[in-house]
């Protein structure tokens, strides 16, 4: 194999479509041109390439991978679902602090999957995203970890917590000295509510995430920017495996944090 095969199979769809289907099973070609849904011409020219590097067999009428094909081809279907998240919006992860999410995750990045960014609603410049309310709304059980406070979170979390809903807080230190300075009231009545846990993340020099919500159908992830700041924008995913991603991180954080108990 040369150095090229990288670009051999990354700098071509039809190239990789082929390989990626043919990871479910040999196929003839015609079954392949139905699926990948392309011209015998585009084709043909393309697989004899993968031919010539011994990535592919084609033998009693049938393509299949070798077993070099089949090594790299597992390989790739991470590689692809990673680059597949942050080529979906560069801008949005080029200006990221990444370093909150641990490596673990990092590597799984790829879970988050189809999502899609929640943006800065200008007409509510001084509330909560109403998108993100409505989701916690609809929620029997909820999982957050927020570092950013905002004057309408108190009133939030109490009122879904007298709706019975499931809810596990968790806070940077410097949001909950904020909750206890200005709503001590509200804090002590969400503690007393059956259905609810406060923690308090109480290390310093670390970089967290501004905000981790993993509830029963959805995920939110709000990161700082390079700069230091939230600007609002959440990673928004509702695929199984994001949900898990997000419930991971969490837990992650909660774990390295102190219970609140009310006195």
């Amino acid at each position: 194999m040369n150095s090229g095969l990288l670009d051999l199979i990354l700098f071509s769809e039809k190239r990789k479509d082929f390989l990626l289907l043919l990871k479910e099973g040999p196929k003839d070609i015609e079954e392949i041109l139905e699926k990948l849904q392309v011209p015998r011409t585009a084709l043909l020219p393309q697989i004899k390439k993968l031919k010539e590097e011994d990535l592919v067999i084609h033998e009693d009428g049938l393509y299949r991978l070798s077993t070099i094909g089949e090594i790299i081809v597992e390989k790739m279907q991470p590689l692809l679902d990673t680059l597949s998240v942050f080529e979906k919006n560069e801008d949005f992860w080029a200006d990221r602090k990444l370093a909150p999410i641990p490596p673990h995750l990092v590597k799984r990045i790829s879970e988050l999957g189809d999502y899609r960014l929640i943006e800065p609603d200008l007409s509510h410049t001084f509330d909560l995203n109403p998108e993100f309310v409505k989701y916690l709304s609809n929620s029997s059980c909820i999982h957050i970890f927020f570092s950013y406070f905002h004057p309408q979170f108190p009133a939030l979390f109490l009122n879904l917590a007298k709706k019975g809903i499931e809810i596990s807080l968790a806070l940077s230190e410097a949001v909950y000295l904020r909750l206890i300075e200005d709503f001590k009231e509200e804090g002590r009545e969400f503690l007393k509510k059956e259905n609810t846990s406060l923690y308090i993340l109480e290390k310093e020099k670390m970089e967290i995430p501004a905000l981790i919500t993993a509830v029963d159908r959805i995920m939110i992830l709000g990161l700082f920017n390079e700069s230091g700041r939230f600007d609002r924008q959440y990673v928004i995913s509702l695929e199984p495996q994001a949900i898990k991603w997000g419930e991971e991180l969490f837990e992650y954080y909660r774990d390295m944090s102190r219970e609140v108990e009310i006195k």
